[in-house]
């Protein structure tokens, strides 16, 4: 078996609005064909819902090289292609283009692309090849175009250009023209100190700055690193917070998740965002706690808006932040600035219908906290009621959003995840038809259609929409002279004259499913079988060409909906495939009976046992990866079905002897290294 590297890089749109990074993965295969197929399949089940993000039509594979880097087997690695760059034969360390060298255009749209100022031959030439031939984006290619007509812009340095060029982004429209771009680009040079100051002072009906949810994504970060001075954020600032939100980091997550589902959350001053997550992050319980956390934000966000200010260095002073005991007196002086305050915000609200809901959504948590803090008083009932109703609408919009989430129907790859491996004991090798492949047992398929919809007529079913003959290629006979010899063929023809062909049966269907007695899927399929055909015996007609042709239709379409892809994917031409998906569909034939699972179980042991030897008399750390790697797949597959079928005590067995496992290697490992050091 070779080893082969497959990189799937993301799309321009997912790099640049996500941080959607290059990953990585080291597999042995037969050939490059499968191994980007197997690379495929294991994207699809450790990233089902980021598919969209990556190239995975024109993904980079390559034969591992000696003396050239190369990432862990059969795991995703998101840093290796960062750290390293593809030539177009191997991978070697990577080399970073001299900033001051590049030309103005490709330095900003490279730095915009990538968010990162160290950029690699292959970003760059990427960057050209986006700018002078890729039509998506236009935003980016705008922006770097008209900073590139600004003097000063050539002659910064990276750190600086990459703060104009963000800043630019920021600001700018997603139909920005190149000559706005170049205006914002020299407004930004000229008054760069009072940018803040210019976006208080806009009214609400004209935001400089475009508001939408990967933007709070974004200001949830930059107040979780800690250390951000909010009134002049800085490009490294955005760098950081955009990596983690590429680590996908658990705090970040859930308040994102909490805050996008906030009633009218863009509409909220991003200073009391600042506020909200700088008091969330000194408080680590309340992201083990949905309850905790989602009370915490209402009782901040969900009444009228404490008067904010910024302190510097990430420090805020909060005016009524903390809630008072119902002990405490408050004079007159304290409880003014509150009434002043809801009346601005009230007044702000006549001029804007769309935006009548956030009162009434405020109102309801003031009376809470009225309840705590008596010192605050709003005795306005009607608005009460108005947003009690307006609570209760919230409160069953987040229990449908929990339950759309928490079903599978939203997931387009459900059905094929299900039904993509194929029981290699209903396949058969197929050959003698020009090509070498593996033929499918029809009724198998048949079988998990109605596993999966229920049955034929009721489920799932099919209606024939057309049927024909269609001829081929013209038929012969051999001429033959007086001793009965061939010497010449010649084309068989009609009694009219017409030349007689061969014919193939060709079947139109409409394949028609249902999915939990709701949604209704169909489409089209077709099939075709030999009728009329010369063989090597003579002429030979076929007298079950409708029904083979039918039956070649209906696995024609389930086969577009995930049945078996594993064989249409070419997975069963890769031996290590075959036999991984053998010992896993033996495993679950073995369940029902007690004497195979005692069996099989102890196989394991003796194996894990005879592995671990051999892993020990191991002489190069390719042959001992080679062993481990093996016997880590396979009893993975055993801990795998040991959860699916709920035997909790065998799967944390099978999970002690992976860590052993581990162990194992990484003693052979270290002593291989002693022997090459002292040789």
């Amino acid at each position: 078996m070779t080893t082969f590297i497959c990189v799937f890089e993301p799309t321009t749109e997912a790099r640049t609005n996500n941080g959607a990074v290059s990953l990585t993965i080291a597999l042995n295969a037969a050939n490059a064909k499968i191994a980007a197929a197997t690379a495929m399949i294991k994207l699809s089940e450790v990233f089902p819902d980021s598919m969209d993000n990556f190239n995975v039509d024109e993904p980079i594979i390559c034969e591992d090289a000696v003396g050239s880097p190369r990432p862990a087997l059969d795991q995703f690695d998101e840093k290796f292609a960062v750290e390293n760059e593809f030539d177009g034969e191997k991978w070697h360390p990577i080399k970073y283009k001299e900033f001051k060298k590049l030309a103005t255009k490709p330095r900003v749209a490279a730095l915009l692309m990538f968010g990162k100022t160290q950029i690699t031959d292959k970003e760059y030439t990427s960057t050209l090849k986006y700018l002078n031939e890729s039509e998506e984006e236009p935003k980016i290619r705008h922006i770097a175009t008209g900073l590139a007509e600004i003097t000063k812009v050539s002659l910064m340095d990276a750190d600086e250009t990459m703060e104009i060029a963000q800043a630019v982004y920021e600001y700018a429209d997603d139909n920005v023209t190149i000559e706005e771009a170049t205006a914002l680009g020299e407004s930004w040079l000229k008054d760069e100190p009072k940018v803040e100051t210019v976006e208080i002072e806009m009214t609400p009906e004209e935001p400089i700055l475009k508001r939408d949810y990967a933007m709070i994504d974004t200001e949830i970060a930059l107040a979780l690193i800690g250390g951000v001075d909010f009134d002049a954020i800085r490009s490294a600032d955005i760098r950081k917070a955009k990596e983690l939100i590429s680590n996908d980091d658990k705090s970040w997550k859930r308040l994102s998740m909490d805050l996008r589902t906030f009633p009218s959350v863009l509409d909220i001053p991003r200073e009391n965002i600042f506020a909200l997550v700088t008091e969330a992050r000194e408080k680590p319980e309340l992201f083990d706690d949905a309850n905790a956390r989602k009370a915490f934000i209402d009782s901040k966000l969900g009444t009228n808006s404490p008067k904010v200010t910024s302190l510097g260095s990430g420090r805020f002073a909060v005016d009524n932040l903390d809630a008072k005991p119902a002990n405490d007196e408050t004079t007159k002086e304290e409880a003014e600035p509150v009434k002043p305050e809801k009346q601005k915000r009230s007044s702000k609200k006549k001029d804007s219908p769309a935006k009548t809901e956030k009162e009434p959504v405020k109102e309801v948590v003031v009376e809470t906290e009225q309840a705590q803090a008596p010192v605050v008083n709003h005795p306005v009932e009607p608005v009460v009621e108005i947003a009690n109703v307006q609570q209760d609408d919230f409160q069953h919009r987040a229990s449908v959003l929990d339950e759309v989430l928490n079903k599978g129907d939203n997931d387009n790859l459900s059905i094929w995840k299900r039904v993509q491996r194929t029981d290699a004991r209903f396949t058969k090798p197929l050959e003698g038809m020009g090509f070498v492949g593996t033929s499918i047992n029809s009724t198998y398929m048949f079988m998990r259609a109605t596993e999966i919809f229920g049955p034929i007529g009721e489920g799932w079913g099919y209606e024939v929409i057309e049927e024909k003959l269609i001829d081929g290629k013209p038929l012969v006979e051999p001429v033959l002279d007086e001793r009965n010899k061939q010497v010449a063929t010649r084309f068989l023809r009609d009694g009219d004259g017409s030349l007689f062909c061969e014919q193939n049966h060709s079947i139109k269907i409409r394949f028609w499913y249902i999915i939990e007695c709701e949604t209704r899927g169909e489409f089209e399929s077709y099939g075709a079988t030999p009728y009329r055909y010369q063989t090597q015996y003579g002429m030979k007609v076929d007298g079950e060409a409708i029904k083979k042709s039918l039956t070649d239709a209906i696995k024609k379409a389930l086969s577009m909906l995930g049945f078996s892809s594993d064989v249409f994917m070419g997975m069963h031409d890769n031996p290590e495939y075959v036999a991984s998906n053998k010992l896993e569909y033996e495993i679950k034939a073995a369940t029902d009976n007690a004497e195979d699972i005692t069996r099989i179980r102890k196989e394991l042991d003796e194996k894990f046992t005879k592995h671990t030897e051999t892993m020990r008399s191991a002489v190069t750390q390719n042959e001992l990866r080679g062993i481990a790697s093996t016997l880590t797949r396979e009893i993975a597959t055993h801990a795998k079905l040991a959860k699916e079928r709920g035997d909790s005590e065998y799967e944390k067995y099978l999970n002690g002897r992976l860590r052993r496992l581990k162990e194992i290697e990484n003693e052979c490992l270290d002593q291989l290294k002693q022997k090459e050091e002292a040789i």
